[in-house]
């Protein structure tokens, strides 16, 4: 008989399992409560990494637009290659000198058009030509 109290107690609740609910309802409570806060942080780090983000993105383009305002600056005009044209003679024209500092001036700024070999130029190239730095003038 004692047992069946015993199962009887555990199947109708004891007090016990009435504190032990309530304790385990707190549990899930307090565990749905930190996620909610765990959302709230995480949304508000996605934010601000949303924020920096846009924010890089900005200087970025500043500093290109800047780079490119400075690019702009560092070049008097631009010359259409022809077939007689030489480096030397486009230095010639535009600084007035045909030596090695003032055609190398120009390979170096157009050696992404012009390719590893300055002797080979191509009618049609057009190249930029930069302003002479100080050592230059």
């Amino acid at each position: 008989m004692a047992e069946d109290k015993g199962l009887f107690a555990k199947l109708f609740g004891k007090k016990e399992s009435k504190e032990e609910l309530e304790e385990a309802a707190r549990k899930v409570a307090d565990e749905a409560k930190r996620e909610a806060e765990v959302a709230e942080e995480n949304a508000k780090r996605v934010e601000q990494a949303e924020r920096y983000k846009a924010e890089a993105e900005a200087r970025k383009a500043e500093l290109e637009a800047r780079r490119a305002a400075e690019k702009a600056a560092a070049f008097i005009g631009e010359h259409t290659v022809t077939a007689e044209d030489t480096l030397s003679h486009i230095a010639l024209k535009f600084y007035g000198k045909a030596t090695p500092p003032y055609y190398k001036l120009i390979y170096e700024a157009n050696k992404d058009i012009i390719g590893d070999n300055m002797n080979v130029i191509v009618p049609g190239q057009v190249l930029q030509i930069p302003a002479l730095p100080e050592d230059l003038k």
